[in-house]
């Protein structure tokens, strides 16, 4: 197996994602400028686990430049990362490259194929988190996808802004703190159904540790214990 699609060395050097933990995230068509969104299909993905895609049309020229974007949610970032695994062991082109420059900066681990002829980055896999997400040139012309991925990967590891929360778009929720023992596996959220019903999508950030859902409900971890930041948010989808 080629190095790069290792998914040990992969889990050696993800921090952010184990801190990372996005539940019922959906894109709802207002993410992109310039860009409508066309139509979301659920899908199933490998081991039937349910995935969405969602295809994008360019505003200036539509029909030739399209974007399709799969999103799969799963249970830590460890299974994201094996998605990711199992989408490049797929691919019809081999030993895609790891991404570098500015787009090293986007999720925890990314991976670039570039168009050969124009160079431009027309496919990005990659993870944050327990989200697996790959976005795709698939119209007539190869596009740079590169605006897609950066801005997904915002949505998914940052806080919201305060014009965000202020505009009432996103809300913040409790636990704002949890106190948790040295190694010890602590309930944040005991139904994530009910944190986060449809429509919603929550948003988890912890400032160390490790996020995990078990069954319905939201794991942290942490190496050291005492009084831990958590930043819980939510914000309607529909």
């Amino acid at each position: 197996m080629d190095a790069s699609y290792n998914v040990d060395e992969w889990a050696s050097g993800t921090t952010r994602g184990r801190h990372v933990f996005n539940y019922n995230f959906r894109m709802v068509g207002d993410e992109i400028k310039g860009w409508e969104l066309l139509k979301v299909v659920p899908m199933q993905g490998p081991r039937q686990l349910e995935e969405k895609v969602y295809l994008w049309q360019s505003k200036t020229d539509r029909g030739r430049e399209m974007v399709r974007v799969t999103i799969a949610e799963r249970h830590n970032w460890r299974e994201a990362q094996e998605r990711l695994h199992e989408e490049l062991s797929h691919s019809m082109r081999p030993d895609i490259p790891r991404a570098t420059g500015k787009l090293a900066a986007v999720g925890d681990v990314t991976f670039v194929a570039r168009d050969p002829q124009s160079d431009v980055p027309a496919a990005i896999p990659f993870t944050r988190g327990n989200i697996f997400v790959s976005v795709a040139s698939v119209g007539e012309r190869n596009v740079d996808v590169s605006e897609f991925a950066t801005r997904l990967n915002h949505l998914l590891s940052e806080p919201p802004s305060r014009a965000e929360l202020d505009k009432g778009k996103m809300r913040v929720r409790a636990p704002k703190v949890a106190t948790v023992e040295t190694g010890q596996a602590h309930v944040l959220i005991e139904n994530l159904p009910a944190a986060a019903p449809r429509g919603q999508w929550l948003k988890v950030i912890a400032s160390d540790g490790e996020l995990n859902r078990r069954g319905d409900a939201l794991i942290y971890s942490s190496p050291q214990g005492g009084k831990k930041q958590i930043g819980t948010f939510v914000m309607r989808n529909a």
